[in-house]
């Protein structure tokens, strides 16, 4: 994908679609009675600009939902390559008073907590705002698209059934046991890139404070090597480079077990003592034109329809009542109750000293792995 971005439009003319979805228009029974006054509003504006880092596969569900409600707003997602470009783009063109998004999605908390303090967010109260959990809302206008895992994956040809870690504690361990077998064959997303592996790292000594510290002392002398992304660690794990990986996407691998040949030779596990989920946020900026059809998409989203839209597109719905099923791998609930609940979670979520602390923990880091 290129720095432009790729756009994806999805419009269903309500004619063409069958008499019972077209029965869904309109908001869900149960809201204020004055929100008929934001669909009229969204429906004169017409359109809605959205930037994210999802895919148009990862959209389409959630689209297809909204049109068959909204027919008469067009939508467009600007699918950026990262989350700080979704940012800076939209500040950009904030700055020279352009046409810019009138909803933001994507998954960096550090981000969000540098545009909150920028005051960019619309403090918008959505009707489904008392279904969500305080750590699902941090600030007024800020709501949670998804809780996407990191989990360990293995080479089930290299990684015998009673080396293949369900805990830290016992990968810690096992780390230890085949340490001449696994020097160079572990991975996981190196701190010292920035983004995602630091988030993950920081998230997890959040969680374990000194414990993780201690853990990934352990784990040190294996050598591991650090990739920049899942995809790359999950082809690797395929072939037998590396025989495990942890704090891996979710997201990024399970869809690679859609293929039978790979599922037989990859297996993975969540992490029972500490189990990392990534908060993919959204809002609407204050430098949105639009504001009525954002406000629709974002109650939509955060709707437990709208949650199981974007479940069948492969992310995570974080919403606590909503449960899997129908093309819907795992949801927040459920990889609660998996790992024996919200206390062995460990969000990766808008704490401010992932701002503040970052250069100490970097160094910190790369000294405990031995990084360069």
């Amino acid at each position: 994908m290129n720095g432009i971005g790729r756009r994806s439009a999805l419009a269903l003319p309500a004619l063409l679609l069958p008499t019972a979805l077209r029965a869904q228009s309109g908001p869900p029974s149960g809201y204020p009675q004055g929100y008929q006054e934001v669909v009229a509003g969204g429906e004169r504006e017409g359109s809605l600009l959205i930037y994210s880092i999802m895919s148009a596969e990862n959209w389409r569900p959630v689209l297809e939902g909204f049109n068959r409600r909204y027919p008469k707003i067009k939508v467009e997602t600007l699918d950026l390559p990262n989350s700080r470009e979704v940012f800076e783009r939209y500040l950009a063109e904030r700055g020279t008073n352009s046409r810019t998004a009138d909803l933001l999605a994507t998954a960096d908390p550090s981000g969000w907590i540098e545009f909150q303090r920028r005051d960019e967010v619309m403090p918008y109260e959505s009707p489904e705002a008392a279904a969500w959990p305080a750590w699902a809302k941090p600030w007024p206008g800020v709501y949670t698209i998804s809780a996407d895992p990191l989990v360990f994956i293995f080479n089930k040809m290299l990684v015998p059934e009673a080396q293949q870690p369900k805990s830290f504690a016992q990968f810690v361990t096992l780390s230890e046991e085949n340490r001449s077998r696994w020097r160079n064959k572990l991975t996981s997303y190196g701190a010292h890139f920035g983004g995602f592996g630091y988030s993950a790292n920081f998230g997890f000594v959040q969680k374990h404070g000194d414990k993780a510290w201690e853990w990934f002392k352990q784990i040190a002398p294996t050598q591991p090597r650090w990739e920049r992304s899942g995809g790359p660690m999950t082809e690797k794990v395929t072939s037998g480079e590396y025989a495990a990986g942890w704090f891996v996407s979710a997201i990024t691998f399970w869809p690679r077990l859609n293929d039978p040949a790979r599922a037989r030779v990859l297996g993975w596990n969540f992490i029972q003592d500490g189990q990392l989920v990534i908060l993919r946020g959204m809002a609407i900026p204050k430098g949105a034109r639009n504001v009525n059809a954002a406000k629709l998409m974002l109650d939509y989203i955060a709707s437990a329809e709208g949650q199981q839209g974007f479940g069948r597109g492969g992310l995570t719905p974080a919403r606590p009542d909503v449960k899997p099923g129908e093309n819907i791998r795992h949801t927040f609930s459920s990889i609660t109750e998996a790992v024996g609940g919200e206390q062995n979670i460990a969000f990766i979520d808008y704490n401010p000293a992932t701002l503040t602390d970052y250069q100490p923990f970097i160094d910190r880091w790369k000294q405990t792995y031995g990084v360069s």
